[in-house]
């Protein structure tokens, strides 16, 4: 075999795999990543590459492809009690919040917020999803990943 094609054969096996999981998102989690994108793109048209905004965006960039993807169920960030089966990332003031199967290998980010965290709040992040969750807003997703609300009682 030539020198091209050993060095052909080791940048195969250099090659990246793709992403171990499918990333999804509800409308309204792509509604505020769209925005994100939009106010850091804003920003960098004006020169401000390192605004604020830009940085929120790149935070959320990078957990939805490459940290939630990576691990999706780890127990790290495994919400308790009634919110077991979801799990969620912090970052500052940043809350992304998500599902995931692992037999389907697919994840659905449910919800991002980058609202203050502040309990009995009614503006509070987890009040917020808490909210959304009990009133069925989030059920199609739960049931195309086949993940149950823990506490939800059976009629």
């Amino acid at each position: 075999m030539s020198a091209a094609g050993k060095g052909e054969k080791s940048e195969q096996t250099k090659s990246t795999s793709p992403l171990p999981y499918t990333v999804d998102m509800t409308a309204t989690a792509e509604r505020v990543y769209v925005e994100l994108y939009r106010r850091c793109k804003a920003a960098e048209n004006l020169g401000h590459s390192e605004s604020a905004h830009c940085k929120i965006f790149h935070m959320v960039q990078e957990a939805v492809k490459r940290i939630i993807p990576h691990d999706p169920t780890n127990k790290s960030h495994a919400l308790r009690g009634h919110l077991s089966n979801i799990f969620r990332l912090r970052k500052g003031r940043l809350r992304i919040v998500w599902i995931a199967s692992s037999t389907m290998r697919r994840i659905c980010i449910l919800f991002i917020s980058e609202t203050l965290r502040k309990d009995g709040d009614p503006n509070d992040p987890y009040e917020v999803f808490q909210g959304q969750l009990e009133s069925g807003f989030f059920d199609e997703a739960l049931q195309k990943l086949g993940v149950r609300r823990a506490g939800v009682k059976r009629k």
